[in-house]
């Protein structure tokens, strides 16, 4: 096997059950369910649960402005009793753009938020009466008012060097969006170093990095240019943060012309900017061969739980479903 599990953007929910389904014949551990802001995630990890028996049914992600911390422990010990266990939490910042002009919340001290989410989330999934005087969140007598409890594990989708950090020394696993084969082992550093301060250890995280993933035996091809085609959205069109990532991992240059091709053309203009050296890097796609290539490179690198993510946004149903088939 490949990938441990897949992500797939904004599928028809209909179409996502049924990608699911495959997900689970195939013997993959795990479905992520994003969330930005269109379709609210938790009814859909509802009906997923419900319809599966052995895959978890993952948040990817929870942005940690949107909820409180308390709600997200009481939806998370909900789905998780729901579904025998089987859901994990990913949580991450989002960005300014989302979190200010669609929540209409200020995006304030990311870092702390999230240290204090996980420690109360933490807390409170463990059954205890939470007592928190944080910087941001002040708490006082109240547990989870449930039968039984799910210390559900904690994903963050962490890219900077300080919040990879952060995971290290507090959470289960670092859920990671476009760091390259080439630069995820040098990125493991700063979460390495966050484990020795926790007292911790690498193996306690499962590194799960999320890889742009198509893949055709007949058409190797357009499997390429759909895993492009996701390459150059997120770096073209989603702010600073990935085109600044991709720059920290040696691809400035091809950042700037993502960008540039972006604001000329759209997502054209943003495709004919991600090179073949950097969809080597970040992707696994082609032929089946070739992506199992990409995802040894991934696993050589540092990566536990590789999640394939699955440009549905672009990729026509038979070729998500050869996709997941040859995961």
């Amino acid at each position: 096997m490949l990938a441990s599990g897949i992500t797939l953007g904004v599928p028809g929910q209909e179409e996502l059950f049924e990608y699911t389904a495959l997900a689970e014949e195939q013997g993959l551990e795990s479905i992520w369910v994003g969330e930005s802001w269109g379709r609210a995630s938790v009814p859909v990890l509802t009906k997923l649960l419900e319809r599966t028996e052995t895959i978890d049914v993952c948040s990817g992600i929870f942005n940690i402005y949107a909820r409180t911390p308390g709600l997200v422990a009481m939806t998370a010990n909900t789905l998780a009793d729901s579904g025998d266990g089987r859901f994990r939490i990913g949580l991450g910042t989002s960005g300014p753009a989302v979190i200010e002009n669609f929540h209409g919340v200020e995006f304030d001290r990311p870092l702390r938020r999230t240290r204090e989410y996980i420690e109360i989330i933490q807390g409170l999934l463990a059954g205890d009466r939470i007592d928190y005087d944080g910087e941001i969140f002040e708490l006082s007598g109240f547990a989870l008012d449930m039968n039984e409890y799910y210390e559900c594990p904690i994903y963050v989708a962490a890219m900077g060097e300080t919040n990879r950090q952060l995971v290290g020394e507090f959470a289960d696993g670092w859920m990671p969006l476009l760091v390259p084969n080439t630069g995820l082992d040098d990125a493991l550093g700063a979460v390495k170093r966050g484990a020795d301060k926790g007292d911790r250890s690498l193996d306690d995280i499962d590194v799960t990095p999320w890889i742009p993933t198509c893949i055709s035996e007949d058409d190797p091809a357009a499997a390429r240019e759909h895993a492009r085609s996701l390459i150059a959205f997120y770096v073209g069109t989603m702010g600073d943060f990935y085109a600044n990532a991709a720059a920290s991992f040696g691809f400035g240059e091809e950042a700037d012309e993502i960008r540039a091709g972006w604001e000329k053309d759209g997502q054209t203009g943003a495709e004919a900017g991600v090179t073949d050296d950097m969809l080597a890097s970040f992707g696994a796609c082609g032929t089946p061969a070739e992506a199992a290539e990409s995802f040894e490179q991934f696993q050589e690198a540092g990566a536990d739980s590789p999640v394939a993510y699955i440009p549905s946004r672009w990729a026509d149903s038979d070729i998500i479903r050869e996709t997941i088939t040859n995961l």
